[in-house]
């Protein structure tokens, strides 16, 4: 079977290539099933890719007319989108639909591009398929008016599955927060930073022996971040290292870490007590998951999918109250610094883990390769021609 991916990239530190790379890498271990990628860049030399620069490139690419699946992701507008109301006869097609930034969480300046986006989500209508990677997704299509057959497929995770015995805070005392995500307004990195602000404020009141240190890593994808946003941050951190942190004996280390290495991501989170995003939209949200599944305590904003996606597991605050984030951040630094919980009793951080571990088998990579695999055959059974 052809099988033809379209996308705009496929690049590293990116959700969709992210998805987009397991799918291919799934159908290239399988017998039957040959893979292009039709995109305008990869950085993934293990990738079959086939660069264009236009709709028309793909359009008269003879393996692309020959095409008996042809699969798109979606998540905001490209051009080689609209390919989907003009496909070969004998071709069946599958959406995977990531989503769209709501126009109030993406900053002016984008305000065009999203509005491009969800007209273009119209298209959808022409698939014979659409997996949406979760409920909420769904959600929106439904509400467009978009009656596409449907199933939910969730996105794998790829991570350690399992936390570590104990965290490095058990011995050294400094606790560990962490955020990952873009760099933008949409993620709430300001207000996380103000939470953290006044919280350490309140440390400032007691006495030196008992105030609490504090790490907190900032994880982002550089290249898919708001770069003003980004200066804006490094000088929000300069002035709370000012203030807070200048030198070993004070109560807060702060680090930013751009397009962070897998290996660095995984080893950060693995050392992490408490994930923190404040963010105001997800369509999916991979780094909750990760969180869990490295025994991180799980902060969030309610909105979106974060209350479905951390399935009980997260402290959720009302969207925007920062003073809320803020205490919530206090009331998890009191919990992991509790002796109960440091000791691996029942009711501490060996039963989180236990739980963690267990709410996080479902979205192992080979349990979506399965379900992946299954949903392509149905589509697309091998030896049927299309009517």
């Amino acid at each position: 079977m052809k099988i033809s991916y379209i996308n705009s990239v496929c690049v590293a530190n990116d959700a969709i290539s992210n998805a987009i790379r397991d799918e291919i890498s799934w159908l290239k271990s399988q017998d039957g099933y040959e893979v292009k990628l039709f995109a305008s860049v990869c950085d993934d030399a293990s990738m079959p890719f086939v660069p264009c620069t236009s709709v028309y490139d793909i359009a008269l690419d003879p393996y692309f007319q020959q095409s008996d699946l042809i699969v798109f992701h979606f998540g905001i507008y490209y051009s080689y989108f609209n390919l989907l109301v003009m496909l070969p006869q004998q071709a069946k097609s599958l959406v995977i639909f990531h989503n769209i930034t709501p126009k109030q969480y993406a900053g002016e300046k984008n305000y065009k591009t999203i509005d491009k986006s969800f007209k273009q989500m119209a298209n959808i209508t022409f698939a014979d398929h659409v997996a949406c990677v979760s409920q909420t997704n769904l959600d929106v299509l439904r509400s467009a008016g978009i009656e596409t057959e449907a199933s939910i497929l969730p996105l794998a995770v790829h991570s350690e599955q399992s936390a570590p015995q104990q965290k490095p805070s058990a011995t050294d005392g400094v606790i560990r927060l962490i955020f990952i995500g873009r760099f933008v307004a949409a993620k709430g990195v300001h207000e996380l930073i103000t939470a953290i602000q006044q919280y350490l404020q309140q440390q400032l009141q007691q006495e030196p022996a008992k105030r609490q240190q504090i790490k907190l890593d900032l994880i982002g994808n550089l290249n898919f971040s708001d770069q003003v946003y980004v200066q804006e941050i490094k000088q929000s951190i300069k002035q709370l290292t000012d203030q807070y942190g200048q030198n070993s004996e004070d109560i807060l280390q702060v680090n930013l870490h751009g397009n962070a290495s897998e290996s660095l991501k995984q080893q950060l989170l693995q050392q992490a007590d408490i994930f923190v995003l404040p963010t105001y939209h997800e369509g999916f949200c991979v780094p909750i998951l990760e969180a869990i599944a490295a025994g991180c305590q799980v902060i969030a904003y309610n909105n979106s999918n974060t209350p479905a996606i951390s399935g009980g597991l997260a402290t959720l605050v009302n969207t925007g109250d920062v003073p809320a984030l803020c205490q919530s951040i206090n009331d998890k630094i009191q919990m992991v610094t509790q002796p109960d919980w440091q000791a691996n009793s029942k009711q501490g951080y060996a039963m989180y883990k236990q739980k963690a571990r267990q709410y996080v088998q479902q979205y192992q990579p080979q349990q979506t390769k399965q379900r992946f695999i299954n949903l392509v055959t149905k589509i697309r059974p091998p030896g049927i021609t299309k009517l």
